[in-house]
């Protein structure tokens, strides 16, 4: 079903890019620094990486709203010391995600500077922990519900960016604030958060 839905809104912005002489469709990669914050353990960023279509629907020369469709990788690392021995452990996440932004544009002279602010909504279709101590190596898979031992699939949040615009290319640098607690078991705060360095490439601008 999520499958579904999410080809559903690719077929959206595909379609609407011809259908729509303002719209620009465009494809985005880049590279992810996550983390997530839970009370009493002490992350650290981990590097990832992000992929996907984007489209640029502009209401005037200064104003557009850019939604996207997106798989990302996120997550966390740790270390920590159990019985003298010393672990090093990352969660790894894999999600599909739907920013949408609302970008306004600032002409430079021969180029745009770029500020975004919006919403986006996430759904985690995979994920793994990985511990690593004294070259031993253990992955356990990551199961998403609504049980203690689950981690909840859906997130949601905030992102903020910034970036420069030469002709069809667009380098940004964003931040996503989580607003989701992604924790099943009670009185425990989980969220996402991450930079990201993208860039994207408009098609037919």
């Amino acid at each position: 079903m999520v499958k579904k839905v999410f080809l559903f809104l690719l077929a959206a912005v595909l379609t609407a890019s011809y259908a729509q002489a303002q719209f620009t469709f465009g494809l985005r990669a880049g590279f992810n620094l996550t983390t997530m914050t839970e009370e009493g353990i002490d992350t650290k960023m981990k590097p990832g990486f992000q992929i996907g279509v984007v489209g640029d629907y502009a209401l005037s020369d200064n104003f557009s709203i850019q939604p996207g469709v997106l798989f990302a990788t996120q997550g966390c690392r740790w270390n920590f010391s159990l019985m003298g021995v010393d672990l090093e452990t990352s969660i790894n996440l894999n999600y599909l995600q739907i920013p949408v932004n609302a970008q306004y544009k600032l002409d430079l002279g021969g180029m745009n500077l770029l500020l975004q602010a919006g919403p986006y909504l996430g759904y985690a279709v995979s994920g793994k922990v990985i511990a690593k101590a004294g070259g031993l190596k253990e992955e356990e898979k990551i199961n998403f519900g609504s049980n203690k031992e689950e981690m909840k699939a859906f997130d949601f949040g905030l992102g903020l960016g910034a970036g420069l615009q030469f002709g069809n290319i667009q380098a940004g640098l964003g931040y996503n604030i989580g607003l989701a607690n992604l924790s099943n078991v009670e009185n425990t705060t989980t969220k996402n958060s991450g930079l990201a360095i993208t860039l994207t490439y408009l098609l037919g601008k």
